[in-house]
């Protein structure tokens, strides 16, 4: 069966070490899409820091931003969100505050985190959006459609464990994933790219068998699963490398170009079929 969507993460993805998208990447989705076939972002970024990106690309799918959590076209349209419940997001704030933990929250009105401190910074050059420090009572008082909170941990190795604690307090509320080595997204529980993906291509007429979702991250792994085709990149983390159906080098960033050519412009045969 053909490929009539891609789906693409964002950083460690489609993106370079630079935050930016490399020319073999750009020319083959854009080449996929001249062949009618629907490209669309799936980030764990919020809206307005893909939508650069979504625009650069000629992307013709709504954007999935905050790891499903909101869904808009690159027009700005909301087509279906899954805040956090008010009371929820109090509760993690609380668990935060108490033990000295760094945390965001993202909302219509933007990326808030408590102070603009070294992690704060580090996560508004590489998401290229402005921030703004409310401090706690701030955030306390931005409970209303709180699409994502964000846990950045000082080390690598605590990254797992803070996901799994958060998790494990927060079970039925909440669902904690690692994104990137030292980020922890924590959205309402039942929200994930893959719900989100599989009701866009639903909105667009498209079976999951369908999609080609690439990715790199343990966040991406239900995405994975749920497409028609899944691609890991070779730099992702483990759990998204065993989850995948093939992997993708990507030591030059342009993992996403290879398997675009290979799976959509080339029609290359997945290993069930022939």
């Amino acid at each position: 069966m053909a490929i009539r969507m891609i789906v693409t993460d964002m950083d460690g993805t489609l993106l370079d070490a630079k935050n930016g998208i490399s020319e073999k990447n750009r020319a083959a989705l854009k080449e996929a899409a001249a062949k009618d076939v629907h490209v669309a972002i799936a980030t764990g970024r919020m809206h307005l820091s893909a939508l650069p990106y979504a625009k650069e690309i000629g992307v013709t799918a709504p954007i999935v931003s905050c790891n499903g959590a909101l869904v808009k076209t690159t027009a700005g349209k909301e087509l279906f969100a899954s805040p956090i419940a008010p009371d929820v997001v109090r509760e993690i704030l609380d668990c935060m505050k108490e033990r000295g933990w760094y945390v965001q929250l993202y909302t219509d009105e933007g990326l808030f985190f408590c102070e603009r401190d070294r992690r704060a910074c580090a996560y508004e050059k590489s998401a290229g959006v402005e921030g703004k420090a409310v401090g706690w009572d701030g955030l306390y008082a931005l409970r209303t459609r709180v699409f994502k909170l964000l846990s950045i941990s000082d080390r690598a190795e605590e990254t797992a464990a803070r996901a799994a604690e958060i998790s494990r307090m927060f079970e039925g509320k909440v669902r904690a994933v690692r994104s990137k080595e030292k980020y922890v997204d924590i959205m309402a529980e039942g929200v994930s790219k893959a719900a989100s993906i599989e009701r866009l291509a639903a909105s667009l007429g498209i079976n999951m068998s369908e999609v080609l979702a690439l990715g790199d991250s343990d966040n991406d792994c239900e995405m994975l699963s749920a497409a028609g085709i899944g691609i890991a990149m070779t730099t992702g983390t483990p759990a998204v490398r065993e989850t995948a159906d093939f992997l993708a080098d990507n030591e030059a960033a342009d993992g996403v170009a290879r398997a675009v050519h290979a799976y959509v412009l080339e029609g290359k045969q997945r290993k069930h079929e022939g």
